[in-house]
Formats: structure tokens, sequence, C-alpha cells
């Protein structure tokens, strides 16, 4: 009977320790579910897009930036040699398309007349030469081989004629339509190199794109960085959110959109306001398929709560704790 007695006794305690351990929120029927995580944020990777010399860092690690905030910047002096240069040949290009626009000049053309009035000359000259010794010939006065020099003489100055007459139809006509097109499109070229140099050159000064705190500085002064190489990293912490694990059991009682109260340690007095807005559709950290319920409860998804963070108070990797009010079936 005493034995009875005792072993009851035991059962009862038992019975009680276990009903103790129960965590609020831990069983199906409760009202919600409490989950740990940690807080985290979008990080952004800052690199210049042009490699050089860094000169300067403006921000280290812990440090608060705005969006469009000037991060650092690298040595100019090669990219301003290489504006001054695409500037230089822009100039030259432009100062030839000038040049065809306006043609010939006046005083060309009438060098040009000179060279075709002394072209004459010299044909009407060979001619008489020619005519003179031909009429010589008859009284022996003149050989066959001095007749053959003056038609080649005759000949060599007809042909002169006639480039200078070629020259100075040019020189009236003015340049082709085709070489002001060349000329146009070369000076348009150089415009573009003159524009992408100065690109090059802003690119030495490294912008934030985006508001946040600085979480790793990986770059000093005086390093010589590639383009692409981060240089400092970071976090936008306006909409940071924590990341969770829920069981299987618990994934049917979470809904996309679901309000949430996050607590962090350092703040216990202060309740965040969150909601969700991921599910992992796949399970995590288990193998992939299974087939009995002892593996399947211990399954897990991931979840992500955002929360909202005035005055930027959350920080990465603060650990919390979220409380999800269970959705309705």
């Amino acid at each position: 009977m005493q034995r009875r007695l005792v072993k009851t006794t035991v059962i009862l305690i038992m019975t009680i320790v276990m009903a103790g351990c129960d965590l609020p929120g831990d069983d199906e029927t409760s009202s919600s579910i409490l989950v740990s995580g940690s807080i985290e944020a979008r990080e952004t990777d800052l690199a210049f897009q042009v490699p050089g010399r860094v000169a300067s860092l403006l921000a280290d690690e812990g440090d608060t930036v705005t969006d469009g905030q000037k991060m650092a910047s690298l040595e100019p002096h090669d990219y301003e040699l290489a504006l001054a240069h695409a500037r230089a040949e822009a100039e030259a290009s432009k100062a030839q398309l000038a040049l065809l626009e306006a043609g010939s000049r006046p005083e060309e053309i009438r060098a040009g007349q000179a060279a075709v009035d002394q072209a004459i000359a010299q044909l009407k000259f060979a001619q008489s030469e020619t005519k003179r010794i031909t009429q010589l010939i008859p009284r022996q006065l003149a050989s066959q081989d001095g007749l053959d020099r003056a038609r080649l003489q005759e000949n060599v100055a007809q042909a002169t004629l006639t480039q200078a007459r070629e020259q100075l139809a040019l020189l009236q006509q003015g340049p082709r339509k085709e070489q002001i097109a060349q000329a146009r499109a070369d000076y348009e070229a150089h415009l573009q190199a003159v524009a992408i140099a100065q690109q090059q050159l802003a690119y030495v000064d490294l912008v934030s794109p985006v508001a946040g705190s600085i979480t790793v500085r990986m770059a000093e002064a005086g390093e010589v960085v590639t383009a692409g190489q981060p240089v400092l990293r970071v976090a936008s912490v306006e909409t940071p959110w924590v990341r969770l694990y829920v069981n299987e059991k618990d994934l049917s009682r979470i809904r996309l959109g679901q309000p949430a109260e996050v607590r962090v340690d350092g703040l216990p007095d202060k309740v965040f306001d969150g909601r969700v807005t991921f599910i992992s559709s796949e399970a995590e950290f288990t193998p992939k398929t299974v087939e009995t319920r002892e593996l399947r409860v211990d399954l897990v998804y991931r979840v992500k709560v955002e929360v909202a963070n005035p005055g930027g108070v959350l920080k990465v990797g603060m650990p919390a704790d979220v409380n999800l009010a269970i959705a309705a079936p």
C-alpha cells in the first residue's frame, strides 16, 4: 500500500514538472509563437568604378552615412591628364572640320588660276617649237631627233595644263561632302572621348548610393585598388529584418503580412512593430526527404520579419525575440 502511494506521488510530481516546462507560445493551442533570431539588414559593398591609388577615406566603421554622401576618393592626376588630352584632340578635329566647311580660300583659287596660265604659256611655246623644227627638217636644218624632243615637250606641257586645270576645278568646288561628313564624325567621336574622360574623372569620388551605417572598412589611404574592389560596406538600417527559423508544425500558422512584436535585449521595455515578409518554401539544415514523423517535426523553415526602426536604434547582429500572433487558418 505504501509503495503504491509513493508511485502515485512520483507520477503526480512528474506531471506537474512537465506541465511547468511548457513555454508560452510553444503548444499548438497558444495564440502566439515566440521565436528568437537576430537583426539583419541589406548590405552594400562600395567600390570605385576605376582603378587608382586611394587618396582619402572619409568614413570609418560605425559611422552613419546618408544617400549621396562622399565616402572616399582616388588620386585624380592621371584622369585629369587624360581629360586634357581628349579635349586637345577634340579641338584639333573641330579646327579640321571648320577648315573643310570653309572651302578654298580666294588666294588658293588665284594661285590655281596662275598655274593654269603658266601651263598654257608652256604649251604654246612647245607647240611653236615643234612647228619651227618641223619646217626646218625639209631644208635639213634640223634633225629628226630634235623634232621628237620638241613633240615630247609639247606632250608634257599638254599634261601639265590638264593637271593645272583639274586642280583649279577642285579648288573652285571645295572639299567633297564625304570629306566634310567624315571630319564631322571624327569631331563627334572626339567629343564622346571627352565625355568619357570626364566621367572617368568623376569616378575618382566614391559616393554612397544608400543611407545606413559603415559595418566594414576594407581599404586604407595609399592602397592601390582595382575597379570593383570593395572599399567600404554599408548596412541599410532603415528597414532591417529579423531572420527566424520556425518548426514545421508551426509553419501552417504563419502568413505573409502577419503582424509581429519584436524586442531586443538592449531595450527590454521597447516593442518594435514588424510584419512577416518572407516564408521559405523549403526546409533548411535537414534532409530534403523525410519518412518518419520524428524527422518531420525537426524541419525548420526560414522566415523574415521586417521591423520598423525609428531613429536607427536597431543594429545589425542584435539578438531579438519575435512574438508572432497566430494567423487565422
